[in-house]
Protein backbone atom coordinates (compact mmCIF):
# COMPACT_ATOMS: atom_id res chain seq x y z
CA UNK A 1 0.00 0.00 0.00
CA UNK A 2 1.18 3.54 -0.63
CA UNK A 3 2.27 6.02 1.92
CA UNK A 4 3.10 9.73 1.62
CA UNK A 5 5.12 11.03 4.48
CA UNK A 6 7.05 14.10 5.43
CA UNK A 7 10.85 15.01 6.83
CA UNK A 8 10.67 18.00 9.05
CA UNK A 9 14.16 19.57 9.73
CA UNK A 10 14.85 22.31 11.31
CA UNK A 11 18.66 22.73 11.97
CA UNK A 12 22.17 24.88 11.91
CA UNK A 13 23.30 22.26 9.85
CA UNK A 14 20.99 20.94 7.31
CA UNK A 15 23.27 18.38 6.03
CA UNK A 16 24.31 16.31 8.99
CA UNK A 17 25.13 12.87 8.56
CA UNK A 18 21.74 11.68 10.10
CA UNK A 19 19.80 13.61 8.07
CA UNK A 20 21.15 12.64 4.84
CA UNK A 21 21.13 9.52 5.73
CA UNK A 22 17.34 9.02 6.68
CA UNK A 23 16.38 11.12 3.81
CA UNK A 24 18.42 9.00 1.51
CA UNK A 25 16.79 5.80 3.37
CA UNK A 26 13.52 6.91 2.89
CA UNK A 27 13.86 7.95 -0.63
CA UNK A 28 14.44 4.40 -1.68
CA UNK A 29 11.14 3.04 -0.17
CA UNK A 30 9.05 2.33 -3.29
CA UNK A 31 6.00 2.70 -1.53
CA UNK A 32 6.74 6.12 -0.33
CA UNK A 33 5.96 9.43 -1.40
CA UNK A 34 7.83 11.64 0.80
CA UNK A 35 7.40 15.25 0.87
CA UNK A 36 10.22 17.24 2.86
CA UNK A 37 9.87 20.37 4.88
CA UNK A 38 13.62 21.70 4.91
CA UNK A 39 15.43 24.58 6.13
CA UNK A 40 17.89 25.83 4.30
CA UNK A 41 19.16 29.05 6.22
CA UNK A 42 21.10 28.27 8.86
CA UNK A 43 20.20 31.35 11.18
CA UNK A 44 16.88 32.31 12.44
CA UNK A 45 15.19 32.15 9.51
CA UNK A 46 15.32 28.21 9.54
CA UNK A 47 12.68 27.98 11.85
CA UNK A 48 10.32 30.09 9.45
CA UNK A 49 11.33 28.61 6.81
CA UNK A 50 10.46 24.62 8.34
CA UNK A 51 7.15 25.80 9.69
CA UNK A 52 6.12 27.68 6.33
CA UNK A 53 6.39 24.56 4.42
CA UNK A 54 5.33 22.38 6.70
CA UNK A 55 1.72 24.26 7.16
CA UNK A 56 1.79 23.81 3.46
CA UNK A 57 2.30 20.41 3.02
CA UNK A 58 0.16 19.46 5.63
CA UNK A 59 -3.14 21.54 4.03
CA UNK A 60 -1.78 20.40 0.79
CA UNK A 61 -1.08 16.75 0.96
CA UNK A 62 -2.15 15.78 4.15
CA UNK A 63 0.73 13.27 4.83
CA UNK A 64 -0.29 9.36 6.54
CA UNK A 65 2.58 10.51 8.93
CA UNK A 66 5.66 13.09 9.97
CA UNK A 67 9.10 12.66 11.17
CA UNK A 68 10.87 15.30 12.92
CA UNK A 69 14.69 14.62 12.72
CA UNK A 70 17.60 15.74 14.97
CA UNK A 71 17.57 18.47 16.80
CA UNK A 72 13.88 19.24 16.54
CA UNK A 73 13.43 20.05 19.86
CA UNK A 74 13.00 23.73 19.77
CA UNK A 75 10.16 23.31 17.39
CA UNK A 76 8.57 20.15 18.32
CA UNK A 77 5.52 21.92 20.44
CA UNK A 78 4.66 23.62 17.84
CA UNK A 79 5.23 21.32 15.18
CA UNK A 80 3.20 18.59 16.98
CA UNK A 81 -0.06 20.57 17.04
CA UNK A 82 0.63 21.12 13.14
CA UNK A 83 0.49 17.28 12.73
CA UNK A 84 -2.29 16.77 15.32
CA UNK A 85 -4.35 13.94 14.36
CA UNK A 86 -1.23 11.75 12.50
CA UNK A 87 1.98 9.77 14.03
CA UNK A 88 4.44 11.80 14.75
CA UNK A 89 8.12 10.23 14.58
CA UNK A 90 10.88 11.92 16.77
CA UNK A 91 14.71 11.35 16.19
CA UNK A 92 15.49 11.38 19.33
CA UNK A 93 19.66 10.60 18.77
CA UNK A 94 20.73 12.51 21.62
CA UNK A 95 20.00 13.71 25.04
CA UNK A 96 20.33 17.50 25.46
CA UNK A 97 19.56 16.48 29.59
CA UNK A 98 22.23 14.07 29.76
CA UNK A 99 24.49 16.32 26.83
CA UNK A 100 23.88 19.38 29.31
CA UNK A 101 24.21 17.36 32.60
CA UNK A 102 26.40 14.49 32.53
CA UNK A 103 28.96 14.75 29.18
CA UNK A 104 29.93 18.98 29.18
CA UNK A 105 28.59 19.44 33.35
CA UNK A 106 27.32 22.84 32.10
CA UNK A 107 24.18 22.42 34.49
CA UNK A 108 23.82 20.25 37.97
CA UNK A 109 21.36 17.88 38.11
CA UNK A 110 19.92 19.69 41.10
CA UNK A 111 19.82 22.82 40.04
CA UNK A 112 15.77 23.78 38.23
CA UNK A 113 17.10 24.48 34.75
CA UNK A 114 18.50 20.76 34.35
CA UNK A 115 14.75 20.22 36.23
CA UNK A 116 13.08 22.15 33.88
CA UNK A 117 15.04 20.47 30.61
CA UNK A 118 14.33 16.69 32.18
CA UNK A 119 10.85 17.83 32.31
CA UNK A 120 10.75 19.46 28.67
CA UNK A 121 12.41 16.52 27.03
CA UNK A 122 10.62 13.68 28.84
CA UNK A 123 7.28 15.51 27.14
CA UNK A 124 8.53 15.21 23.83
CA UNK A 125 8.80 11.28 24.06
CA UNK A 126 5.79 10.77 26.13
CA UNK A 127 3.85 12.80 23.31
CA UNK A 128 5.42 11.44 20.39
CA UNK A 129 3.98 8.18 18.61
CA UNK A 130 7.57 6.82 17.93
CA UNK A 131 11.11 7.60 19.22
CA UNK A 132 14.20 7.13 17.44
CA UNK A 133 17.47 6.76 18.73
CA UNK A 134 20.86 5.36 17.31
CA UNK A 135 21.78 2.45 19.32
CA UNK A 136 20.39 -0.43 21.50
CA UNK A 137 22.60 1.43 24.40
CA UNK A 138 20.68 4.52 23.94
CA UNK A 139 17.26 2.96 23.79
CA UNK A 140 17.89 0.98 27.26
CA UNK A 141 19.25 4.47 28.83
CA UNK A 142 16.63 7.08 27.47
CA UNK A 143 14.05 4.51 28.54
CA UNK A 144 15.45 4.35 32.25
CA UNK A 145 16.19 8.08 32.19
CA UNK A 146 13.59 9.65 31.14
CA UNK A 147 10.64 6.63 32.10
CA UNK A 148 9.66 6.22 28.54
CA UNK A 149 8.44 1.96 27.26
CA UNK A 150 11.07 1.51 25.63
CA UNK A 151 8.65 -0.52 23.24
CA UNK A 152 8.67 2.93 21.08
CA UNK A 153 11.89 3.63 21.32
CA UNK A 154 13.70 1.82 18.06
CA UNK A 155 17.37 2.05 17.57
CA UNK A 156 18.38 2.86 14.45
CA UNK A 157 22.04 3.38 12.71
CA UNK A 158 23.61 6.24 11.61
CA UNK A 159 24.79 5.25 8.90
CA UNK A 160 27.42 7.14 6.41
CA UNK A 161 26.27 9.39 3.31
CA UNK A 162 26.75 7.29 0.66
CA UNK A 163 27.08 9.91 -1.76
CA UNK A 164 30.45 11.26 -0.38
CA UNK A 165 31.83 8.04 1.51
CA UNK A 166 32.34 5.50 -1.16
CA UNK A 167 35.55 3.01 -1.10
CA UNK A 168 38.62 4.13 -1.59
CA UNK A 169 40.34 2.77 -4.80
CA UNK A 170 43.83 0.96 -3.99
CA UNK A 171 47.07 2.66 -2.62
CA UNK A 172 50.32 1.10 -2.65
CA UNK A 173 51.11 -0.02 0.88
CA UNK A 174 53.54 1.45 2.54
CA UNK A 175 56.69 -0.35 3.99
CA UNK A 176 58.07 -0.56 7.34
CA UNK A 177 60.67 1.84 6.93
CA UNK A 178 58.02 4.57 5.55
CA UNK A 179 55.87 6.69 8.07
CA UNK A 180 52.72 5.32 9.01
CA UNK A 181 49.89 8.07 9.12
CA UNK A 182 46.72 7.79 11.50
CA UNK A 183 43.90 10.01 10.82
CA UNK A 184 41.41 11.71 12.95
CA UNK A 185 38.79 13.92 12.73
CA UNK A 186 35.94 15.45 15.35
CA UNK A 187 34.52 18.21 17.13
CA UNK A 188 36.57 17.55 20.00
CA UNK A 189 33.39 16.73 22.34
CA UNK A 190 34.21 15.35 25.84
CA UNK A 191 33.52 11.44 24.03
CA UNK A 192 35.96 11.58 21.56
CA UNK A 193 38.59 11.58 24.07
CA UNK A 194 41.10 13.70 22.26
CA UNK A 195 43.19 13.90 25.74
CA UNK A 196 43.52 9.94 25.27
CA UNK A 197 44.51 10.34 21.70
CA UNK A 198 46.97 12.82 22.55
CA UNK A 199 48.86 10.93 25.50
CA UNK A 200 48.86 7.93 23.08
CA UNK A 201 50.66 10.18 20.63
CA UNK A 202 53.12 10.87 23.45
CA UNK A 203 53.71 7.08 23.66
CA UNK A 204 54.70 6.90 20.02
CA UNK A 205 56.95 9.17 19.80
CA UNK A 206 60.38 7.84 18.33
CA UNK A 207 58.52 5.46 16.20
CA UNK A 208 58.06 6.21 12.43
CA UNK A 209 53.86 6.78 13.24
CA UNK A 210 52.35 10.25 12.32
CA UNK A 211 48.71 11.48 13.55
CA UNK A 212 46.85 14.23 11.74
CA UNK A 213 43.59 15.72 13.94
CA UNK A 214 41.20 17.65 12.01
CA UNK A 215 38.32 19.71 14.11
CA UNK A 216 37.57 21.43 17.32
CA UNK A 217 37.37 24.62 15.28
CA UNK A 218 34.81 26.03 17.92
CA UNK A 219 35.75 24.59 20.94
CA UNK A 220 37.81 26.29 23.04
CA UNK A 221 41.20 24.79 21.77
CA UNK A 222 43.83 25.96 24.48
CA UNK A 223 43.81 23.18 26.74
CA UNK A 224 44.47 20.84 23.55
CA UNK A 225 47.61 23.02 22.71
CA UNK A 226 48.86 23.57 26.61
CA UNK A 227 48.61 19.42 26.60
CA UNK A 228 50.41 19.02 23.23
CA UNK A 229 53.12 21.57 24.34
CA UNK A 230 53.47 19.96 27.33
CA UNK A 231 53.74 16.23 25.78
CA UNK A 232 56.05 17.61 23.40
CA UNK A 233 54.41 16.21 20.54
CA UNK A 234 56.14 16.04 17.13
CA UNK A 235 54.62 13.50 15.51
CA UNK A 236 51.06 15.21 15.96
CA UNK A 237 49.60 17.76 12.85
CA UNK A 238 46.51 19.56 14.21
CA UNK A 239 44.25 21.05 11.15
CA UNK A 240 40.90 23.35 12.75
CA UNK A 241 39.18 22.58 9.75
CA UNK A 242 38.65 20.93 6.42
CA UNK A 243 35.00 20.82 3.99
CA UNK A 244 32.83 17.88 4.72
CA UNK A 245 33.30 16.23 0.82
CA UNK A 246 36.92 16.62 1.24
CA UNK A 247 36.97 14.12 4.35
CA UNK A 248 36.82 10.65 2.23
CA UNK A 249 40.23 12.10 0.33
CA UNK A 250 41.82 12.71 4.05
CA UNK A 251 41.00 9.16 5.06
CA UNK A 252 41.82 7.51 2.10
CA UNK A 253 45.16 8.63 2.01
CA UNK A 254 45.95 7.59 5.59
CA UNK A 255 46.99 4.42 6.92
CA UNK A 256 44.52 3.93 9.44
CA UNK A 257 41.46 5.98 11.43
CA UNK A 258 40.50 6.25 14.37
CA UNK A 259 36.83 6.03 14.74
CA UNK A 260 36.43 6.15 18.36
CA UNK A 261 34.80 7.15 20.99
CA UNK A 262 37.84 6.80 23.32
CA UNK A 263 36.43 9.86 26.04
CA UNK A 264 35.01 6.75 28.24
CA UNK A 265 32.23 9.01 28.79
CA UNK A 266 28.72 7.57 29.18
CA UNK A 267 27.08 9.00 26.43
CA UNK A 268 30.37 7.15 24.52
CA UNK A 269 29.86 4.19 26.15
CA UNK A 270 26.81 4.07 24.22
CA UNK A 271 27.34 5.35 21.27
CA UNK A 272 28.80 4.18 17.29
CA UNK A 273 30.44 7.94 15.81
CA UNK A 274 29.46 8.91 12.58
CA UNK A 275 33.07 8.70 11.78
CA UNK A 276 33.22 4.75 12.31
CA UNK A 277 30.64 4.64 9.84
CA UNK A 278 32.10 6.67 7.49
CA UNK A 279 35.66 5.46 7.68
CA UNK A 280 34.09 1.91 7.56
CA UNK A 281 32.28 2.63 4.24
CA UNK A 282 35.49 3.46 2.72
CA UNK A 283 36.53 -0.05 3.62
CA UNK A 284 39.40 1.69 5.56
CA UNK A 285 40.95 -0.18 8.81
CA UNK A 286 39.61 1.58 12.16
CA UNK A 287 40.05 2.03 15.08
CA UNK A 288 37.02 1.54 17.71
CA UNK A 289 36.32 2.44 21.26
CA UNK A 290 34.52 -0.36 23.03
CA UNK A 291 31.03 0.44 24.11
CA UNK A 292 28.60 -1.25 26.19
CA UNK A 293 27.79 -3.52 23.59
CA UNK A 294 29.86 -4.74 20.80
CA UNK A 295 28.16 -7.25 19.30
CA UNK A 296 29.07 -6.36 15.87
CA UNK A 297 32.98 -5.54 16.07
CA UNK A 298 35.77 -7.73 16.08
CA UNK A 299 39.69 -6.88 17.14
CA UNK A 300 42.25 -7.68 14.55
CA UNK A 301 39.39 -9.11 12.22
CA UNK A 302 37.06 -5.97 10.97
CA UNK A 303 38.28 -3.51 13.36
CA UNK A 304 40.73 -2.33 16.18
CA UNK A 305 39.02 -2.33 18.79
CA UNK A 306 40.11 -1.10 22.73
CA UNK A 307 39.00 -0.14 25.69
CA UNK A 308 37.68 3.55 25.83
CA UNK A 309 39.99 5.97 27.84
CA UNK A 310 43.11 3.93 27.98
CA UNK A 311 45.98 5.72 26.03
CA UNK A 312 48.10 2.82 26.65
CA UNK A 313 45.51 0.67 25.18
CA UNK A 314 45.01 3.00 22.33
CA UNK A 315 49.00 3.39 21.57
CA UNK A 316 49.53 -0.26 21.74
CA UNK A 317 46.97 -0.71 19.11
CA UNK A 318 48.17 1.85 16.68
CA UNK A 319 51.57 0.45 17.01
CA UNK A 320 50.80 -3.36 16.31
CA UNK A 321 48.90 -1.64 13.14
CA UNK A 322 51.91 0.06 12.05
CA UNK A 323 54.22 -3.73 12.54
CA UNK A 324 51.00 -5.10 10.86
CA UNK A 325 50.42 -2.86 7.83
CA UNK A 326 50.36 -5.97 5.44
CA UNK A 327 47.02 -7.18 7.52
CA UNK A 328 45.36 -4.04 7.34
CA UNK A 329 43.90 -3.82 4.27
CA UNK A 330 41.75 -7.67 4.87
CA UNK A 331 40.68 -5.83 8.13
CA UNK A 332 39.30 -3.02 5.95
CA UNK A 333 37.93 -5.16 3.62
CA UNK A 334 36.21 -6.80 6.41
CA UNK A 335 34.92 -3.55 7.90
CA UNK A 336 33.54 -2.76 4.78
CA UNK A 337 31.72 -6.33 4.64
CA UNK A 338 30.53 -5.33 8.01
CA UNK A 339 28.97 -1.69 7.09
CA UNK A 340 26.98 -3.33 4.34
CA UNK A 341 25.56 -6.22 6.28
CA UNK A 342 24.11 -4.09 9.30
CA UNK A 343 24.85 -0.33 8.66
CA UNK A 344 24.33 0.74 5.39
CA UNK A 345 21.94 3.09 3.94
CA UNK A 346 19.90 -0.11 2.39
CA UNK A 347 19.88 -1.95 5.73
CA UNK A 348 18.24 1.55 7.36
CA UNK A 349 15.64 1.66 4.56
CA UNK A 350 14.70 -1.73 5.99
CA UNK A 351 14.68 -1.13 9.46
CA UNK A 352 12.28 2.39 8.27
CA UNK A 353 9.81 0.08 6.47
CA UNK A 354 9.22 -1.82 9.10
CA UNK A 355 9.21 0.69 11.70
CA UNK A 356 6.95 3.00 9.25
CA UNK A 357 4.66 -0.09 9.83
CA UNK A 358 4.48 -0.17 13.22
CA UNK A 359 3.99 3.76 13.47
CA UNK A 360 0.69 3.45 11.26
CA UNK A 361 -0.24 0.47 12.51
CA UNK A 362 -0.61 1.67 15.88
CA UNK A 363 -2.16 5.32 14.95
Amino acid sequence: MNQTGCYILCYYFPEFVRTATLLQALRQIKSLTLYEALNTSCGWLRYGQTLSRLLWIRLRHQPDFYILGFRGYELFWLVRLITWGKPLIFDHMMSPYDSLVNEKHRLSPHSWLARFVHWYERGILHTTDVVLTDTVMHQTYFAKLLKVNPQKIFPLHVAADETVFTPCSQKPQTTASEVFSVFFYGSFLPLHGIEVILQAASRLLGKPIELTLVGGHKQDLRPFHALCSQLNLTNITHIPWIDYVDLPQWACQADLCLGGPFGNTGQGRRVITGKTYQFLALGQPTVIGEAEKNEHFINQHNCLLVPQGDPEALAESIAWAADHRQELAEIGHRGYTLYQQEFSVTRLRDQLELILHHALLSA
